[in-house]
C-alpha cells in the first residue's frame, strides 16, 4: 500500500480571472491572475462558455444516469445506480458544458478548464495516459512535466455504468492551485481508458467534485480534495453564485454579502448521515410570472416533504411526476412527448410560470425559479425552433429529486460544511 500524506495548503494572494473560451485548447485554457480575496477566502469565477449549445435530451439523460434511474433516457441506454462515483457521462452529450473554471495541476502549473461539481466528491482529469481517441482536441494534464507529481502505485479508481460503458486510471500525487490556493500532494486520478458513449465534450478537461462527505472512488481511499481545503479556510463552507446566461462565481471559507440581497440566508439542514447535499424541500407551488400576481404567489401551496440534492453538475430540475405534472398543467399546449418521454411546449409560449420552493426550517421564505428559466432550450429536432422543451421534468421514479442549475442560477447557495446545512438566499437575477 501506498503511502498516506496529507496534503498541505498555502495561501497565496492571487487568484483566477475569468477564462477565455475560444476555439482553440490555448483559449480555453487562458486564464489571467487577479487579486484575492484575502488569507483563507478563495474565490474562483465560473464562465459561461458562450459557445454553449445545450442539448436538452442529452442533458436530461446524462442526468438519469448520473443519479441512479432505472429506466432507459431519451437517448438511450440503462441507467445504474452510480450518482457517488462522480459525474463523467454515459451517453452522447453534443452540448457543451455551460459554466467552466480554470484550474492549476502540477509544478509549473498546467491549467485545465474544470466542471465544478456538488454531485461527486473526485478529481479526475484527462491526461497523457488516456487513450488518445478518447482525448480529443481537450488540453490534458502531463504528470512527466510537473516536478512534483509521483504516482501511487497499487492505487487506482474504476467506473461502471449499466449499459456497459466504463471509465477506470491511475492516481497521482501532485499540487492543485484553485484560485491562487495550492494544495499539495492532492490525489488526482487520470482517466486511463474511457467508453466511447461517454461524453466528448472539448471544453470539459476533468471534475473538480465538491461533495459533502462522498468518499473518493479510490482504492484504497484517500481523503478527498474538498476535505484537506477546509482546514485552511476561515470557514467550512463554499458558496456558488451561478448566473442565467452570464458568469458566476464560487467564493471558499467566506460569504460575500454582496452577491444576494437582503440581510438573511434561509438555512435548511442536510439529511442525517447525508453525503451528498440532501435536504428536505417541504412545499411548492406554482405561480404566474407577472410581477405583483401576489394572489398567484399565495395559492396553491402544496405541503409535503420530498428528499432533494443540490447538484451544480446537474443542469436539470427533476422532481417526482406530480409535481411536473402540476406545473407543465399551468403552461398552455404543454404536452408530455412519450417517444422521447420529455415535457414540451410551443417555443413561443410567453410568461411561463415560475416555480416556487419552501425548504424545512424555513417559514417565510420561498425560493422562486423565473418562468424564464425554465424555458430551457428548443428541441434538437426542431429545425423551426418550434417546440422547446423545459428545465423541469420527471426523476423517472428516483426516490429523490434533483435540484441542478435552472434551480441554483435562482439563488445565492451556501454549502456550509461545517453546519451540515445549505443556505439559500435571494439576489439580483439577470434581466
Amino acid at each position: 500500500m501506498a503511502a498516506f500524506f496529507l496534503p498541505l495548503v498555502m495561501l497565496s494572494s492571487q487568484a483566477y480571472a475569468m477564462p477565455s473560451f475560444g476555439r482553440t485548447v490555448a483559449d480555453y485554457v487562458d486564464a489571467n491572475r487577479a487579486s484575492h480575496a484575502g488569507d483563507g477566502i478563495i474565490s474562483i469565477e465560473v464562465a459561461r462558455n458562450p459557445n454553449y449549445a445545450p442539448n436538452g435530451l442529452a442533458e436530461y439523460s446524462r442526468a438519469l444516469v448520473k443519479w441512479g434511474a432505472g429506466t432507459p433516457g431519451p437517448m438511450g441506454g440503462v441507467a445504474v445506480n452510480k450518482g457517488e462515483v462522480g459525474a463523467l457521462d454515459a451517453t452522447p452529450f453534443n452540448g457543451d458544458r455551460e459554466y467552466l473554471s480554470p484550474v492549476e495541476f502540477g509544478t509549473p502549473p498546467q491549467r485545465l478548464i474544470m466542471d465544478l461539481d456538488t454531485g461527486s466528491a473526485d478529481v479526475w482529469v484527462y491526461s497523457t495516459e488516456t487513450t488518445p481517441s478518447d482525448v480529443g482536441s481537450r488540453a490534458i494534464y502531463h504528470p512527466s512535466n510537473s516536478i512534483t507529481a509521483e504516482k501511487i502505485d497499487n492505487s487506482s479508481w474504476h467506473i461502471e455504468y449499466g449499459d456497459g460503458s466504463a471509465a477506470y486510471g491511475n492516481v497521482w500525487r501532485d499540487t492543485i492551485t484553485i484560485a491562487g490556493v495550492s494544495i499539495f500532494n492532492a490525489s488526482i486520478e487520470t482517466a486511463v481508458d474511457v467508453s466511447r458513449s461517454i461524453v466528448d465534450d472539448p471544453y470539459m478537461c476533468g471534475v473538480f467534485g465538491l461533495g459533502f462527505s462522498l468518499p473518493s472512488q479510490i482504492t484504497p481511499p484517500r481523503s478527498t480534495v474538498l476535505s484537506n481545503m477546509l482546514p485552511l479556510l476561515n470557514s467550512n463552507l463554499f458558496t456558488a453564485d451561478l448566473k442565467y446566461q452570464s458568469n458566476g462565481t464560487y467564493t471558499f471559507g467566506h460569504i460575500d454579502s454582496a452577491l444576494y440581497t437582503g440581510d438573511t440566508i434561509y438555512y435548511t439542514p442536510l439529511l442525517d448521515n447525508a453525503r451528498y447535499w440532501e435536504f428536505n424541500f417541504t412545499g411548492f407551488n406554482v405561480a404566474s410570472s407577472t410581477a405583483g400576481d401576489n394572489e398567484a404567489a399565495d395559492r396553491d401551496w402544496y405541503l409535503s416533504e420530498w428528499k432533494t440534492i443540490a447538484d451544480t453538475g446537474t443542469t436539470l430540475v427533476l422532481v417526482d411526476d406530480d409535481i411536473v405534472q402540476h406545473y407543465y398543467d399551468r403552461v398552455p399546449s404543454a404536452y408530455y412527448n412519450e417517444t422521447i418521454a420529455v415535457w414540451t411546449f410551443p417555443c413561443a409560449t410567453a410568461d411561463l410560470p415560475d416555480f416556487n420552493i419552501g425548504f424545512a426550517g424555513v417559514h417565510d421564505w420561498s425560493a422562486r425559479v423565473p418562468g424564464k428559466f425554465v424555458n430551457y432550450t428548443a428541441l434538437p429536432d426542431s429545425h423551426d425552433n418550434s417546440t422547446c422543451m423545459g428545465g423541469i421534468q420527471s426523476n423517472d421514479g428516483l426516490p429523490f429529486a434533483i435540484l441542478g442549475d435552472i434551480f441554483l442560477k435562482a439563488v445565492f447557495t451556501v454549502f456550509d460544511v461545517g453546519g451540515k446545512r445549505i443556505g439559500f438566499a435571494p439576489k439580483a437575477l439577470v434581466a
